[in-house]
């Protein structure tokens, strides 16, 4: 399977506390590019610079530029846009069905067949996104977080998934033509610029636990087409570094 011609990795970043160096982002590129068949994707990485630090954030894109990988890699700057920007500008760029979405400062911990799972996503339209945790998969006990429910898909037999209630930025291979459909919902969300760390989550999110709440989980979930990889009490597949925090 060519999966350059069905799939585009958006890898969005900002002005860390290690800036300028890109030991962290190399860390997430390494992890993915050990995927098979996916060498020749378009990787986008989309960077929100510091005006207040215009030095550092130069030297940061400059050595963005200068990553070895395997992809074939576009750099898209936006200055002092904060996430919900840097996100979307990213987002917008996507030519191919399918997008997949991991932060900066994510690696993954198992292995994934990608050709395997994009080829489910095609034969079952009812799949949107697919999610891979950072915790192994268990319900939740304080909702309205994340996975406070995890429904088996009986209907899917090729890769392991379940249903969730979840809506997150987390790791995730999402159809672009299901964020075309998002993008107005966030686009019109009044900004939390007090927490720039939750600007895109929190409009999605709720909406889906008020259609949860509303219409009931099955009919909400048919609506939304979200999941998370795995099986319960499956082990996590990715790890969270947290590039905003000095250790």
């Amino acid at each position: 399977m060519d999966l350059s011609k069905l799939l585009t990795i958006l890898i969005p970043t900002h002005i860390t506390p290690f800036a300028p160096s890109t030991e962290i982002i190399e860390n997430t590129i390494k992890s993915i590019s050990m995927f098979e068949n996916i060498d020749n994707c378009k990787c986008i990485i989309g960077c929100n610079m510091n005006r207040d630090k215009p030095l550092i954030s130069e030297q940061y894109l400059h050595n963005l530029c200068c990553i070895k990988n395997v992809f074939d890699t576009e750099i898209y700057n936006v200055i002092n846009g904060q996430q919900r920007k840097n996100f979307l500008n990213i987002i917008k760029r996507v030519k191919t069905p399918y997008l997949f979405f991991v932060e900066h400062d994510w690696k993954f911990v198992e292995y994934l067949d990608i050709s395997l799972l994009l080829s489910t996503m095609d034969k079952y339209k009812f799949i949107n996104t697919i999610y891979f945790n950072k915790r192994p998969n268990i319900c939740l006990k304080y909702p309205p977080c994340g996975d406070f429910i995890l429904k088996p898909e009986p209907r899917v037999t090729e890769i392991p998934l379940l249903k969730t209630s979840k809506w997150s930025n987390n790791p995730n291979i999402t159809r672009t033509s299901k964020w075309k459909e998002w993008m107005p919902i966030v686009e019109k969300a009044p900004l939390d610029t007090s927490n720039p760390r939750k600007q895109v989550e929190p409009p999605l999110h709720y909406l889906y636990i008020n259609q949860i709440n509303t219409l009931g989980f099955d009919e909400a979930h048919a609506l939304w087409g979200m999941y998370s990889y795995g099986t319960m009490n499956n082990n996590r597949m990715v790890e969270h570094m947290d590039g905003s925090k000095r250790y």
